[in-house]
């Protein structure tokens, strides 16, 4: 952990910003700087646990390494050797970092494949895995986990990747230009997916077959194996959503036909409408009549219907809910946790929600804050969106105003003192470390909340405070975490019926809970 901070605080002092040549108008006590630029078109991003931050270019194909604030001299890291990128919304188009690296060195992407299917796709790490300056790092050794998502025409390839709270990968597709098939949770097409890949081993021979990246708790029960893996369809191109660590919700944006863009709060097995719907407007469809009639089917509402003109371009894309992070030194004021963004790629508007008892709202205005109601504007062709390791909001622009081919990682950074943020401030209340069933006689199941993504132990010790078995030390994912124990020592000896400590300790916070062992 020690050599963990050391390298973050030595990242955050390489990130010398300097002035985005975009004009980006936010409120008081807030600065856009430019973190690193030129790159070809980067559409997606993630970060590493030690803060380096990979980022994919929709055309070249290239998966770049940003250390610093500088391009990797082992550059590219990845390049995609089947890629179809001959059209605006073809290429690669997603990233994902699993949440147990450097134990589980794998990122996942999201490309349009030469042959008419969009991939996901397993690369392994080698080199520095977990040097935070280490720029020799490369990626190799791909495995499909879903290779026949359908591309037959040029738009609507979506492809975020995303993982959740959870440990699951999520994955959105588009309807492929063929609103019918949005309708239908068996043609991958229109979806949000839901993958289990925490269990495909390191080396995998043959497909990765359907049942064994299928949750067991997806939410549609049917002999489909395409709908097994779908967590809510009836979208038009969800292509960027995201996923509040603390609720597991996910927010994503649905480019519109003719009439509204959507922003949409999405919840398992939610049918979000499209084709039949968009927005609140009802769409008749001969060549696929809506079930029922026009009208007669049940849709999860959209959180935010924003009206479009058609003949202009508009794209709106979803941000995410901002979550400060403990210990980082430009976290923004504790008035925007929990607070939701969203923005439009093309004019560079940016808005901001709060939550009122359950209810998304516009939020009060911020002295200095652009006209109009928006939070921030200019932030031209912004399209992926973090919380970085320092708390500011991270984005990617593709186009910093240079022209297409000079894209960047830019940041939004908070200039005033904010309050420290604990540990349990993070989770959002206590840790919840417990033990099911308690008392136990065979099998104790412990639980625990995690904030972000970070090492782990759990140890047991007798009640003379001896150790008797380390139960966990590895990355624990944010969100609920499980792990069992079965009542041995560490050599595997069965204990005697009586009292112990469990223990669990991360990120510099510690809980202890009672354990009752029966005979």
């Amino acid at each position: 952990m020690r050599r963990l901070l050391a390298g973050f605080l030595l990242s955050i002092a390489v990130l010398v910003p300097v002035s985005a040549r975009a004009v980006v108008r936010l409120p008081d006590g807030f600065t856009n700087e430019m973190v690193c630029d030129g790159l070809s078109e980067p559409n997606s991003m993630a970060f590493l646990p030690d803060w380096r931050v990979l980022v994919t270019e929709q055309h070249t194909g290239r998966v770049r390494l940003i250390v610093g604030a500088n391009v990797s001299s082992h550059d590219p890291v990845y390049q995609v050797p089947d890629l179809n990128g001959n059209a605006y919304e073809r290429g690669l188009l997603g990233i994902a970092v699993d949440p147990a690296w450097p134990q589980r060195p794998y990122i996942y992407i999201y490309y349009t494949q030469i042959g008419g299917h969009c991939r996901v796709v397993r690369l392994t790490g080698s080199g520095e895995l977990d040097n935070p300056n280490g720029e020799d790092l490369s990626f190799s050794n791909p495995v499909t986990i879903i290779g026949d998502i359908p591309d037959n025409l040029i738009t609507h390839n979506s492809g975020c990747v995303r993982f959740g709270p959870d440990g699951h990968l999520y994955v959105s597709t588009g309807d492929d230009d063929d609103p019918c098939a949005a309708a239908d949770s068996t043609t991958l097409l229109g979806e949000i997916l839901r993958l289990r890949v925490n269990n495909l081993e390191e080396n995998i021979n043959g497909a990765v077959t359907r049942d064994l990246i299928t949750p067991y708790d997806n939410p549609f029960s049917t002999p489909d194996t395409n709908a097994r893996l779908v967590w809510a369809y009836g979208m038009r191109n969800p292509w960027r959503f995201s996923i509040d660590p603390y609720t597991g919700k996910i927010y994503s944006a649905d480019v519109g036909l003719m009439t509204y863009e959507e922003i949409n709060e999405i919840l398992p097995g939610d049918f979000l409408g499209w084709p039949y719907r968009e927005g609140p407007q009802l769409m008749p469809r001969s060549e696929c009549p809506e079930p029922g009639g026009n009208g007669a089917n049940v849709y999860k509402s959209a959180t935010v219907n924003m009206l479009r003109d058609p003949n202009i371009l508009v794209a709106i894309s979803s941000a995410s809910v901002y979550r400060p992070l403990p210990g980082a030194p430009y976290n923004w004021p504790d008035e925007f946790n929990g607070d939701y963004f969203y923005g439009e790629f093309y004019s560079g508007n940016f808005w901001r929600l709060k939550n009122v008892k359950g209810v998304w709202m516009p939020s009060d205005s911020l002295p200095g804050q652009p006209a109009g109601g928006f939070f921030a504007t200019g932030m031209s062709t912004a399209l992926d969106f973090q919380t970085g390791p320092d708390g500011s909001y991270y984005y990617l622009s593709q186009d910093d105003s240079t022209g297409f081919g000079n894209g960047s990682i830019q940041r939004i950074r908070h200039l005033g003192p904010t309050q420290p943020l604990s540990v349990l401030d993070a989770i959002g209340g206590p840790i919840a470390f417990s033990s099911s069933p308690n008392p136990f006689t065979t099998r104790a199941d412990l639980s625990f909340r995690l904030p972000r993504s970070t090492p782990v132990t759990i140890d047991v010790y007798d009640v003379l405070g001896r150790r008797v078995r380390r139960v966990m030390d590895r990355i624990g994912t944010a969100g609920e975490n499980r792990v069992a124990w079965d009542g041995a020592d560490g050599q595997g000896r069965a204990l005697r019926p009586g009292v112990y400590l469990g223990r669990i300790e991360f990120l510099g916070v510690s809980e202890t809970i009672r354990l009752v062992r029966l005979k």
